[in-house]
């Protein structure tokens, strides 16, 4: 079965080489330490850090280092034997950390800018260490140096990625609505509450919450948005549902439960699937009581992301939604059409409604009504708006239309 391997990130990287250094050199420990006001400071190891007392991400003095004496030129990246060499033999960590051979060079940024030192400890003296074991600790510490810089710029982006979030959560999330309706009747039966963050340079929804998830604050930008949205529920007519779109690791929060249970019978939970559900048994717990209130279930985007068969049988939804990626052009894709009808046959056969989004022309919608697609909503329908509900056959698409 084919896998899907990631890019390993700068941490695990820094760590695969100091196994490589430990091991070509036959040491006992390889650290990385960046050197910063004063001090040496411990930021990876490999190996036995314990016995020479660097475990824990301890900070050394660097008058006490022998890194520091080596990046000043005073001791040679190479010391075969510690109680050998008069540079060394009588500094106090020598004793300590009974260190009896050591191998260190200079970590620099792209720069050129000091980082820190990629250095290599043995308790007993390594006679053969040379010269040439400096040039591979050199070519390592390169590498390093570029994964520092990378983590560094990974951090930055981070942090001005948090910051943005963070400005859209102080200034409230703006939502619109987009009518949601039923194809047998021609009436609205639902409105999909949609996000919307009205903040230059212009960036989709999409991203802002793939942003928001990349920081850690996907679930509480996901919560402002459904509270945003959930103040105009009184606001829908009788028998109208607000449809909230909702990811997986928010559904399974408990203040997403504390927001919508009092007014859970007029909501419709889309589960988007733009993620995959890691534990359907916790999700299906979360969801529950939910629906025991009068909520009810929709699996979102299905025929894109991870949606399949097996994922609605788990979820056991109220009603499957065509991705728009199988409504547009569906009146002149075969194929478009029977995986369509299938998903019509198969919803219909587990108490499920099928629905349809991304309509936006006529021959669209005509054949979704052939199709036997109950709920629809797309730009032909009507547009997300400001929620400002229609009186009888505004704008209604099937007005003076013999619907039954």
């Amino acid at each position: 079965m084919e896998t899907t391997r990631t890019a390993a990130t700068p941490k695990e990287t820094i760590e695969r080489i100091l196994t490589l250094a430990r091991r070509q050199l036959g040491m006992d420990l390889a650290f990385v330490a960046s050197i910063e006001n004063g001090l040496e400071k411990v930021r990876a190891t490999e190996g036995d850090a314990e016995s020479f007392g660097l475990d824990g991400g301890i900070s050394i003095p660097l008058e006490e280092s022998y890194c520091n004496l080596m990046v000043k030129g005073q001791l040679s990246n190479v010391v075969p034997d510690t109680k050998a060499d008069e540079r060394v033999k009588n500094l106090a960590v020598t004793t300590s950390a009974d260190i009896g051979a050591y191998v260190g060079v200079p970590v620099h940024l792209w720069d050129g800018r000091l980082y820190g030192t990629l250095c290599c400890l043995s308790h007993a003296a390594e006679p053969s260490l040379d010269e040439r074991d400096a040039r591979f600790m050199q070519v390592l510490a390169a590498v390093i140096g570029d994964q520092v810089e990378y983590q560094t710029l990974q951090d930055e982006r981070k942090n001005m990625l948090s910051d943005r979030v963070q400005g859209a959560l102080s200034r409230g999330v703006n939502m619109v609505f987009q009518p949601v309706y039923d194809l047998e009747q021609g009436d609205v039966f639902a409105y999909e509450a949609l996000a919307r963050f009205p903040v230059e340079p212009y960036r989709p929804p999409s991203d802002w919450f793939a942003d928001a998830a990349e920081v850690g604050l996907g679930v509480e930008l996901e919560l402002a948005a459904i509270d945003s949205a959930l103040v105009k529920v009184e606001d829908l007519p009788e028998g109208v549902r607000l449809a909230l779109n909702v990811s997986p690791l928010t559904a399974l929060s408990p203040q997403f439960f504390n927001l919508l249970a009092p007014r859970a019978n007029r909501v419709i939970i889309e589960v988007t699937e733009h993620e995959r559900v890691e534990d359907y048994d916790a999700l299906n717990d979360a969801l529950t009581p939910l629906r025991r209130l009068g909520a009810w279930i929709a699996i979102d985007d299905v025929g894109a992301g991870f949606a399949s068969l097996s994922h609605i049988l788990r979820l056991a939804p109220d009603i499957v939604k065509l991705d728009l990626s199988l409504t547009r052009g569906i009146a002149g894709d075969p194929a478009r059409d029977a995986l369509a009808s299938s998903l019509v046959d198969f919803a219909s056969g587990i108490d499920a409604t099928i629905g349809a989004e991304g309509i936006e022309t006529q021959s669209e919608l005509d054949r979704l009504r052939v199709l036997k697609v109950r709920y629809g909503q797309g730009f032909h329908l009507g547009v997300p708006a400001a929620l400002e509900v229609p009186d009888e056959h505004d704008d209604d698409p099937w007005a003076g239309e013999d619907v039954a």
